[in-house]
């Protein structure tokens, strides 16, 4: 590299620098060939302490190189992201092109297999040169320039002052810094072979911008492998190094600069005997043009990435980035360090993410949620995650990965899956999906999902809601459902399949409300961004908000037998070196126990089971839960089956326009998604509930037949059950005396279940073991839907215009159940008999629609 001329009217300060610096400069050549005695003989008697100061020690470094990120397709790693400080990839010496090596010497340093380390010459020529005589000329061997290269790099790489000071002295000519780069270049000559330190250097010089190394460069410049570089080429890319700035091929203004150089560098490598005249001319004759060039895009970081997992690699970023483990960092004891790792590079990270699957769900989400939506701010995630690793296997949504800061409407560089720390997201509120929690803290609690509740709308007065970690005093509240439906009494499963806010509340108003938050953190729920806001309309998901990968976490805890797992993208890291690092294993622990998820596990299923539109086919089981939020601005289906767990958010990205038109699109995508990932992660099955979880708080109903109504009501009233009496009905007991109840003797009720009594009219029943061999008989209808029921009895030969209803409210759960008959089942009937069915109603009375 040439130094700064002096201009003339410093001639005597550059006369004495020159003196000094040549006196140091010829000990240090000396020391090449007679070490010991030149170190004696300047110390004895040169008077020159600089010397002294000098550094002894120089080795070649190991440079930054690109980070790769690798997903899986079929199972097998398939590389969708790399990102890096410096574009560089490092060749071995045998995948280097000899025309690259010989450009180089042959440009730079035709003496550099003479000399060792300092070239004597060029260190004289470059002083006179100082001293204005003869044309300007540098004293840099390759060895001094790799020198030099190294002690930038590595320095302008690190965000220390000191080291940053160190990155500018390197740009700067001094006597010096050029006597310190002669002495640690004889330190590298003597260390290493040739071949080693031109490897080194054609690994470590800048081809303009960001573009370091010989491989990158050719990539770069000319779409190809530097083990393909034709002489032209080569000795192009060459030209470049000595000045990448004004000669890089990035730039077409750069090109006629870049020719002159190459030139001379063809030139010079016939003359030495490397290309022969053929080859020089053939050469010179290609001119430094676009049609030589072949500009390749840069390929750094996400947004380069393969195309549906980009916001999977951001993730990926920031995991490496903010996560640690045993409160390391995960390639580096504190940030600096692991940031320094970081740009350092050649790391391979080996990810969980399903490309297949994260293609297909991509495809669905862009065919239902475009991203060039212009009527809203239109928004649309979903995570999908293993059943009992917590592995990351789809992560998309519908806008474009972009981290410009200017960017299209299209394009966003928040991801909507994660939480702040990993996404820059604020996250949605949760609307109903959040109503799981109350579910599984009332389980927790020991109460019963089959219980009876009071479903009916009332406004709850001040300090109804407990929360003892806050101490909250409730306010006054008036909680709504859906489209202001009304419910009388259900069972929180039936309150878990008609999403019933008041149903909802009542649960709540039981339990404490931090115990709720504080189980949804268990399972792998956490506020987006900061705390929780705990107060009485959080329990149906007004209060903070929520990630879909959130969401899924805790569906997979369900799933899991209460096991959660938490989410996981990286499963390996390899350094350069071949060694692996430990990225973060899986971390799982017990949320809720096995019974208290067996129970969620029956309730969600049947959820899915009455909700169809979310059930995807097949035979594999469902749990699921919808969400929705005031004005229907975001919505939500959250499910898993025993493999999967999947988390669709569809929704307002800001604002709140309504997508009561569009409510549905969530289904469609929570389908096709659920369905995508059952194929692909097939087989499972849920647990067998619980039985003592199941009933809870419940117990057995009294049998009180054959007692006198009044001894009946009595009986069960003093248990604490609230007591209805029907009309009378045929049976076997004496008149006025107890026939049944509904719910029967022996069903799982708490105190809070009506129970009805059905007294006996004193007319017999027609007894079945008296009719005659091959008699029509009277099917069982109970328990079925009135519907079924009349097409039941249509098939045992009966006719279904001459089935009689008598109404009766029995709770939401029971809505257009037949709970009695009469005749009895199994007792002789004639064609044209008619039969009366006890049917359940509500709160109205009369047929609600069966």
């Amino acid at each position: 590299m040439a130094a700064s001329r002096h201009k003339p009217g410093s001639l005597l300060g550059s006369l004495l620098g020159l003196i000094g610096f040549s006196a140091i400069a010829g000990i240090l050549v000396s020391a090449t060939l007679t070490p010991a005695l030149a170190v004696a003989s300047s110390t004895a008697n040169s008077g020159l302490d600089i010397f002294e100061s000098l550094p002894t020690y120089s080795q070649i470094t190991q440079q930054a190189e690109r980070n790769r990120i690798y997903g899986l397709r079929d199972g097998q790693p398939v590389e969708i992201a790399q990102f890096y400080s410096q574009d560089r990839q490092v060749l071995q010496w045998q995948q280097v092109p000899r025309t690259a090596v010989d450009a180089l010497v042959a440009g730079e340093d035709r003496r550099y297999y003479s000399h060792s380390g300092v070239d004597a010459p060029s260190v004289v020529r470059a002083g006179l040169s100082q001293l204005g005589f003869g044309g300007e000329s540098g004293a840099s061997t390759l060895t001094m320039q790799l020198v030099r290269q190294q002690i930038a790099i590595d320095a302008c790489l690190s965000d220390d002052e000191e080291a940053q000071a160190v990155c500018d002295q390197q740009y700067t000519e001094s006597y010096q810094r050029k006597l310190a780069e002669m002495r640690l270049a004889i330190s590298l000559e003597q260390r290493y072979t040739k071949n080693e330190i031109l490897l080194a250097y054609l690994n470590i010089a800048n081809f303009g911008g960001n573009v370091y190394g010989i491989e990158s460069g050719a990539q770069r410049i000319f779409g190809k492998p530097a083990a393909e570089l034709s002489v032209a080429e080569s000795a192009a890319l060459i030209a470049t190094v000595q000045n990448p700035s004004i000669r890089n091929l990035f730039n077409a203004d750069n090109f006629a600069r870049n020719q002159e150089r190459r030139d001379f560098i063809i030139r010079n490598m016939a003359s030495e005997g490397f290309i022969t005249a053929e080859e020089r001319d053939a050469a010179l004759a290609t001119p430094v043009d676009e049609s030589f060039v072949n500009i390749q895009p840069p390929n750094n970081g996400c947004i380069a990435g393969y195309d549906s997992a980009r916001f999977f690699c951001d993730y990926v970023q920031r995991v490496l980035a903010v996560d640690t483990i045993d409160g390391n960092h995960i390639l580096g004891a504190t940030p600096e360090d692991n940031a320094r790792a970081l740009a350092q590079g050649g790391y391979q990270i080996f990810t969980s993410i399903d490309l297949d699957l994260n293609d297909s769900v991509q495809a669905t989400v862009d065919a239902q949620v475009p991203n060039d939506e212009t009527r809203w701010q239109s928004g649309a995630a979903v995570t999908q995650l293993e059943v009992g690793t917590g592995r990351i296997l789809t992560m998309v949504q519908n806008k474009d990965y972009d981290n410009r800061t200017e960017h299209a409407p299209t394009g966003t560089a928040v991801n909507f899956n994660a939480d702040f720390e990993h996404g820059r997201s604020s996250g949605f509120q949760p609307g109903s999906g959040f109503k799981i929690f109350t579910l599984a803290q009332w389980i927790i609690d020991g109460h019963s999902v089959n219980q009876q509740l009071d479903a009916t709308r009332e406004e709850w007065p001040r300090g109804s809601f407990r929360a003892e970690c806050t101490g909250l005093v409730s306010e006054p509240w008036d909680p709504q459902n859906n489209e202001g439906n009304e419910y009388s009494r259900m069972t929180p499963t039936e309150i878990m399949v008609n999403s019933v806010n008041t149903g909802v509340v009542r649960m709540a108003s039981e339990l404490d409300l931090c115990d709720i938050h504080d189980t949804a953190e268990r399972m792998g729920t956490f506020p987006a961004n900061g705390d929780w806001q705990i107060f009485a309309p959080a329990v149906i998901g007004s209060g903070s908000t929520v990630t879909p990968m959130g969401m899924a976490s805790a569906f997979a805890t369900i799933a899991n037998g209460g096991i959660y797992c938490k989410p996981i993208a990286i499963d390996r890291i390899v350094a350069r070196d071949g060694s692996e690092v430990q990225p973060p294993g899986q971390d799982c622990q017990e949320a809720i126990s096995p019974e208290v998820a067996s129970v969620m596990q029956s309730v969600l299923t049947t959820v899915t089971e009455r909700n169809p539109i979310n059930n995807p086919p097949g035979s594999t089981p469902v749990i699921s839960k919808t969400g929705t939020t005031n004005g229907v601005v975001q919505t939500w289906v959250n499910g898993s089956s025993p493999t999967v767990a999947t988390a669709v958010w569809v929704g307002n990205i800001v604002g709140n326009y309504s997508l009561q038109p569009r409510w549905n699109v969530r289904s469609t995508i929570f389908r096709a998604a659920m369905g995508e990932a059952i194929a692909r992660y097939p087989g499972g099955q849920f647990l067998t509930p619980d039985a003592d979880t199941l009933r809870g708080n419940a117990g057995e109903l009294p049998d009180v037949s054959g007692q006198s109504v009044a001894d009946a009501q009595a009986t069960l009233e003093a248990a604490g059950f609230t007591v209805q009496v029907a009309g009378p009905v045929e049976g076997t007991q004496a008149e006025g005396t107890v026939e049944y109840t509904a719910p029967g003797a022996g069903a799982l009720v708490t105190t809070t279940t009506p129970i009805i009594i059905y007294p006996s009219s004193g007319a017999p029943a027609a007894d079945p073991s008296q009719a005659p061999e091959g008699a029509q008989t009277w099917p069982n209808v109970v328990a079925q839907s009135l519907a079924d029921a009349k097409a039941t009895l249509a098939d045992a030969g009966f006719d279904p215009a001459l089935v009689q209803v008598t109404w009766q409210d029995h709770g939401e759960s029971n809505l257009c159940t037949v709970l009695a008959q009469n005749p009895l089942a199994g007792s002789p009937g004639e064609p044209t008999d008619p039969v009366s069915l006890v049917v359940g109603t509500n709160a109205s009375g009369g047929d609600p629609g069966c």
